[in-house]
Formats: structure tokens, C-alpha cells, sequence
């Protein structure tokens, strides 16, 4: 396992902490389900991105913006994660970000291929209401200009940091990444995989010396990063997902969470005049929380507890 010498110095130092405020409503938005990479693991390719992408609603920027009026009407300004597929190849998003950062907090998941599309979103939009996880893919994307890219996005004030997947194929250059990202002032997160790679599931599947890797690579032996890594179910345990936090889908349906997006299981629509958020939270319906929900579904002495412990109280 290579590590960072302390010549090159501590890259947490170069992480750029979330200034947006905290809001008591979170919301996933999966903007369209489209995306110019076709990495292995995304698990959209399971679902298959040709039935997804019937879901896909190409809006004006305007109508977007009367869509999420009417829930800042409901629950005033809240926190939206924009994410599914890759959000900048969806038409006029930097249009769409400067409508909808006027409403709500924004948080932008992207590969950071379309350069001219971040550059546009860069020189129109407040760093103070919008931030950005930039996702290295390195079986699709160069390192070069990815970090070009959130370069350009720190340059302009705004909160840019880099995520990297612990997927066992690339995980033998992770610290090569870490180091290579923290020479350009870059500071890289790690994220654990959830899939199926060789006929085994993972997290569940990491070795020993695959766990100890990875909290290597992160710097710490338990934090953020490190959730999930060790999964503990929450079935049957009370969460805020539909109350404090809901995933919208393509096609405006709106679900508690990301693994209770299925048929039949919506609790409405941004497009009904009507929709509102459940007023009470609900027993957990899925054996683990894959994208670390509930950090979002808590209030902050329960987040705090669940980053600290990795387990509800």
C-alpha cells in the first residue's frame, strides 16, 4: 500500500467542508437517467439505461423552476442532491441550476467530463448556494482533465471535492489516485462499493486486507467514509426517509428512499398540486442503507451518532 509522505502533506487539509447551511428537508433528484460513461459497476446498468431512460422528462429550465416553487411554498428553502446518470449532458442545466439555486441549496454528483457545460454553470451560479461531488472514474475518464475541472470549480469559490469507488479491480491504485489528487491540492473521499463483482456481494465481500487498504487510503480508522464498510442492517428501525428526505425520479414520482424506488411504492408526484411529505417517519424497509440515506433522514444528534458509530440508536 503506497502512502502520502509528509512532504506531500496531509490532503484532509485540502478538503473543502460543506458550507451549506442545514435544511430540514433533503431531497435526491434524479435528473435524467443518461449518462456518456457505462461504468461496470453503476447499478443503473442492472435496471438497464434504455427502460430508464423512458422516465426521462426534457423540460424547459422554467417549468423545473415552478416544479420546486411549489415545495419551497411547502417546506421553505431545502437541500437538493442532483444526481442519476451524469446531470451536465441534461439541455441547458446551467439554465436549470441558476432558476433552481434561487429556490433551494444544490448539490451537483457529476463525472466532470463536459467541460464547457461546467464552465458555463461555474459563471452563472452563487458558490454559496451550490457544491459539487466530483466522481472519478478512471476506467472511463483522464485524470488530467477531470482535475482540470475541479480545479476550475475551486477556483470559482466553489465547494469541489473528488469521490473515488473502492471497486475491487481499481482499488490497487487507489493511494496512487489519493496521492496524484492531493499534489494538485485535491483532497479524494473514498465510497465502498455495493454490487455484485466475481459472483460475490460486496461490502460483504471485502478481505481483511481489502478493509484495512481502504481505511489506509482514507487516513482514518472510523468516520464518513468508513459507513458501510462494515454494514449493519437497519430493518424494521425508525427513519425520517419520507418525512425529512425522499429521492425524485426522472419522471417527478417521489419515494422515501433510493432502494424503495420501485413499483408501487411512490408517495407521490412534484407535478400533483397535492404532493406533500409524510408527516411522521417509518420503520426502515430495506435490510441496508446502500447510499448512506439515513445521514440525511436523521436530525443532527442522530446523524452524529451514525457517523461517529455506524449503527442506529
Amino acid at each position: 500500500m503506497m502512502k502520502l509522505s509528509r512532504a506531500e502533506g496531509d490532503p484532509r487539509a485540502a478538503n473543502l467542508a460543506s458550507r451549506l447551511p442545514s435544511r430540514p428537508v433533503v431531497f435526491a433528484w434524479d435528473l435524467h437517467y443518461s449518462c456518456n460513461y457505462r461504468c461496470p459497476y453503476c447499478f443503473y446498468n442492472e435496471a438497464g439505461w434504455t427502460e430508464l431512460a423512458k422516465k426521462n422528462l426534457y423540460f424547459e429550465p422554467a417549468k423545473w423552476e415552478a416544479v420546486w416553487s411549489r415545495v419551497h411554498d411547502l417546506y421553505g428553502r431545502c437541500q437538493l442532491r442532483i444526481t442519476a446518470g451524469e446531470p451536465f449532458t441534461y439541455p441547458r442545466f446551467d439554465d436549470l441550476l441558476a432558476r433552481v439555486s434561487r429556490l433551494h441549496d444544490l448539490q451537483v454528483t457529476t463525472n466532470c467530463s463536459q467541460s464547457e457545460a461546467i464552465r458555463r454553470a461555474a459563471e452563472r451560479v452563487d458558490p454559496a448556494t451550490l457544491e459539487f461531488d466530483c466522481t472519478y472514474h478512471p476506467l472511463s475518464g483522464e485524470f488530467e482533465p477531470f482535475a482540470d475541472n475541479v480545479t476550475l470549480l475551486r477556483e470559482r469559490g466553489f465547494v469541489a471535492n473528488v469521490c473515488f469507488l473502492a471497486y475491487p479491480p481499481q482499488m490497487g491504485r487507489m493511494a496512487e489516485y489519493k496521492r496524484r489528487f492531493a499534489r494538485r491540492g485535491l483532497y479524494m473521499n473514498m465510497a465502498i462499493f455495493w454490487g455484485r463483482w466475481k459472483n460475490s456481494q460486496y461490502p460483504f465481500a471485502y478481505t481483511d486486507e481489502e478493509r484495512r487498504a481502504i481505511k489506509e487510503t482514507i487516513g482514518v480508522e472510523v468516520g464518513p467514509e468508513t459507513v458501510n464498510l462494515e454494514p449493519l442492517s437497519n430493518r424494521g428501525k425508525l427513519c425520517g426517509a419520507g418525512q425529512r428526505y425522499a429521492v425524485a425520479q426522472g419522471d417527478g414520482r417521489v419515494f422515501r428512499c433510493g432502494q424503495l424506488g420501485h413499483e408501487g411504492q411512490s408517495i407521490g408526484s412534484l407535478f400533483d398540486p397535492a404532493f406533500c411529505l409524510r408527516e411522521a417517519a417509518l420503520a426502515c424497509e430495506a435490510d441496508y442503507c446502500r447510499s448512506k440515506e439515513f445521514q440525511v433522514a436523521w436530525d443532527e444528534t442522530d446523524r452524529e451518532i451514525l457517523l461517529r458509530e455506524n449503527r442506529l440508536k
